[in-house]
């Protein structure tokens, strides 16, 4: 039987995310992986979609921090894309975890913040396009 993946939140940090099967970038081209990654959520990384460690320079804030519980998600291929100058897009059976998941649905597919602007951290809000976040 496979691993689950799993995608925890760091607060004030990026994505940490484990069992992972795929990572694409906003080109549609699958990123080698290790089997724990952490993504920027913030913006700022010069390694995108990759944290290299920004976040505390750029003084990122979220609300949430790691937590037990999760999001379920359905069965199928477990790949998180970076699309192009937006969010992550989540698929599969990728379990969020987060301390309160009272307003979490579980859709498949979610889509998590990348550019540190969202006002509905993890999630995003369309905030990239408003600050023109980039790949780059």
């Amino acid at each position: 039987m496979s691993e689950k993946a799993k995608v925890e939140i760091m607060d004030d940090g990026p994505l940490i995310v484990s069992g992972l099967k795929s990572l694409e970038d906003g080109e549609g081209r699958e990123l080698a992986i290790k089997k724990k990654i952490a993504l920027c959520r913030c913006g700022a990384s010069g390694n995108k979609p990759f944290c290299d460690g920004s976040h505390r320079g750029a003084g990122f804030k979220s609300s949430l921090s790691p937590g037990e519980s999760s999001v379920p998600v359905k069965e199928g291929d477990m790949v998180i894309r970076s699309l192009k100058n937006g969010p992550y897009e989540v698929c599969g059976d990728i379990e969020l975890c987060v301390e309160d998941d009272s307003e979490l649905s579980g859709d498949d597919p979610y889509y998590l913040c990348r550019c540190g602007a969202s006002e509905n951290k993890p999630f995003c809000d369309g905030s990239h396009k408003r600050i023109g976040f980039t790949d780059k």
